[in-house]
């Protein structure tokens, strides 16, 4: 075997182009492969480099979902604050318009019962009513919001019907309901109150429902502070 490698080698080594064809099939095949692992390298390289390019992006596109997030949930945030805030003055504004409905119906059946006025003229509140039921029904409930209803309907058909008696003396029975009709608008002031109201606000209401000054006013807003006309809120 060392004896044919010799001879080959010699055969070789004496035939120049065969030596010469040998020698450019080794650098051939030495180029080929450099250029195969610089290749490799180089689309290594490329590799790392676009998946690096790629990594910067998706953080780039996750911070943006990050911040679009957190604005989309301040957003949110404050316009159910702002509904909230609209909802309980809402609320407020019909349990301070109950209470003025049902001190005009005490003074009625009052001035009724002690003979002072037979014939006197109910002028209930609506107002606020016809403006905030909407946003008070969610804050309160179809439920509660379907009492008051009841309520005004019953205290306007009852309004109606003693401006229709052409200011006749009022009966017992029309009394009766001017103190039911009374107590009820207070069970709606009473029961929106408490969901929007402190009990200072609440007491503060009551001392100023039941002062002799206060029965003889002529619109709920008097209830009010000049600034809380402004705003709704109590």
């Amino acid at each position: 075997m060392t004896s044919e490698l010799t001879k080959l080698s010699t055969e070789i080594s004496s035939n120049p182009l065969l030596s010469n064809s040998i020698s450019g099939m080794i650098g051939l095949i030495g180029g080929v492969v450099g250029g195969a692992i610089a290749a490799w390298a180089t689309a290594a390289g490329v590799r790392r480099s676009l998946e690096a390019q790629f990594e910067l992006q998706r953080a780039e596109w996750e911070s943006r979902d990050r911040e679009k997030n957190q604005e989309r949930q301040d957003r949110e945030t404050r316009e159910q604050g702002e509904r909230d805030r609209e909802g309980t003055a809402a609320v407020q504004a019909l349990a301070v318009e109950a209470l003025w409905n049902s001190v005009c119906l005490a003074t009625v059946a009052k001035q009724v019962e002690n003979s002072t006025d037979p014939t006197p003229k109910i002028s209930l509140s609506r107002d606020r009513f016809d403006k905030h039921f909407l946003p008070a029904m969610k804050i309160v409930g179809g439920v509660y919001m379907q009492q008051a209803v009841n309520i005004y309907l019953s205290g306007f058909a009852f309004q109606q019907l003693r401006e229709a008696q052409n200011r006749l003396p009022m009966s017992k029975a029309e009394l009766k309901s001017a103190c039911d009709l009374s107590t009820s608008f207070m069970i709606i002031f009473r029961t929106l109150g408490q969901r929007v109201f402190s009990r200072e606000k609440m007491a503060e209401l009551d001392r100023l429902a039941t002062s002799p000054s206060q029965r003889r006013t002529s619109n709920p807003t008097t209830i009010l502070s000049p600034a809380q006309k402004k705003t709704g809120m109590l």
